[in-house]
């Protein structure tokens, strides 16, 4: 029997969905192709929570995280991402390579400081769940 490694979600990246050159999901593996690197997140360890819920016949997404350092530098960064429209890469608990949004259906970036860190969140909405990479 094959036994799943269970941990805490993470190894968060994001793609804009300007970089895509192409996108699709076929039984929900997803395939992709983008312009340069993905974005990696340096995220608190243990801190990233996926969420993909059911409503309506749309899976509405938000993924929250914390980030460490608030600074001028950092609160600009985030500023930027703030501005786009986003593909992520994530491990999910189970330690598979997960893939939420897509070009059609984006995730956007909010966040506010609270104690000392940036609560981050990531949402959007979708027809399917997150696919698998």
């Amino acid at each position: 029997m094959k036994k799943n490694i269970v941990s805490a979600a993470h190894s968060l990246s994001l793609v804009s969905v300007s970089n895509i050159l192409s996108f699709g999901v076929v039984h929900s593996h997803a395939f992709i192709k983008s312009i340069g690197e993905a974005e990696e997140i340096k995220i608190i360890p243990g801190s990233f929570v996926p969420g993909d819920g059911l409503s309506d016949g749309l899976y509405n997404k938000k993924h929250s995280f914390k980030l460490s350092d608030v600074s001028v530098n950092k609160t600009d960064y985030l500023e930027n991402l703030k501005k786009g429209r986003y593909v992520a890469f994530y491990v999910d608990e189970n330690g598979n390579e997960r893939v939420s949004g897509s070009p059609d259906y984006p995730l956007s970036l909010s966040y506010e400081i609270k104690g000392g860190l940036y609560s981050c969140t990531l949402t959007g909405f979708s027809i399917d769940p997150d696919a698998f990479r």
